[in-house]
């Protein structure tokens, strides 16, 4: 099933004992919709645990239930609050959430930004490197990244990271040492010196929310599924959020394709 969700609605993706988190948020909702019991019967998976404070799009979780796709969806939306559910599919008995072909994350900045000088760094990530001075994640630091790109977007640019996986904090990072160097705060020097690690450098983390995991890629589609009331409830949202109005747009142009 795939869902949608405003990250600074939530501690986080990860279940945390006593925090309202994006998981815990889910889980409790399928057990109110009754499509599943609990967790662990249920084999219930998510596909990418994202930081408090970032959104997401196209987030993936799998469970095992007796509901069919599009009334689990109903289901799901009808008893949720701040995720929303808008496809959904049967998939094999060893599918693992975890194991996509592809991420997709996007960071937002304003079109006062310079755009040639940010995407002259971003095109330096491709390929595969050890990230060691770019992530939190100690035990694995090499990753292969296809495609981290800027181009201009509807009223500012847009930061495309595109990856089989992503290691902790990775992208933030990655996005906080494009912005140095456009500030003249850090050279590229600096920049290829901490991607080949001849030296240990911390070139930052860029702020959490105008960070979306925009979606999950497989080898499959996962099917749309229309729900005109959770429709509704987006489009009440945006109105009253229009300082959140970019995510909430998004979320609701997801739900007009189907």
């Amino acid at each position: 099933m795939k869902i949608a969700y405003r990250g600074s609605d939530f501690h986080g993706q990860a279940r945390q004992p006593g925090l309202r988190t994006v998981e815990g948020e889910v889980l409790h909702a399928l057990v109110r919709a009754r499509a599943i019991r609990d967790p662990r019967s249920s084999r219930f998976q998510s596909a990418s645990r994202t930081d408090r404070g970032v959104s997401a799009l196209g987030n993936v979780v799998a469970f095992d239930t007796r509901l069919g796709p599009e009334p689990a969806v109903r289901a799901f939306n009808a008893k949720t609050h701040g995720v929303w559910a808008w496809a959904a599919g049967a998939v094999p008995e060893d599918f693992s959430a975890r194991k996509a072909r592809e991420r997709w994350y996007r960071y937002l900045l304003p079109s006062t930004h310079d755009l040639d000088k940010i995407g002259g760094v971003l095109r330096r990530f491709e390929g595969e490197h050890d990230f060691r001075n770019f992530t939190r994640d100690r035990s694995r630091t090499v990753a292969r990244i296809d495609l981290a790109r800027a181009t201009p977007g509807v009223g500012g640019i847009s930061l495309d990271f595109k990856a089989p996986s992503f290691r902790w904090n990775l992208v933030r990072r990655l996005v906080s040492a494009s912005l140095r160097f456009e500030a003249g705060k850090a050279s590229m020097e600096e920049i290829e010196s901490a991607l080949d690690g001849s030296r240990s450098l911390d070139l930052g983390l860029a702020p959490p929310e105008p960070l979306i995991l925009m979606e999950v890629v497989y080898e499959f589609t996962i099917p749309g599924v229309r729900d005109p009331t959770t429709q509704d409830r987006v489009r009440r949202l945006l109105r009253e959020r229009e300082r959140d109005g970019e995510i909430f747009e998004e979320i609701a142009r997801k739900f007009e394709v189907f």
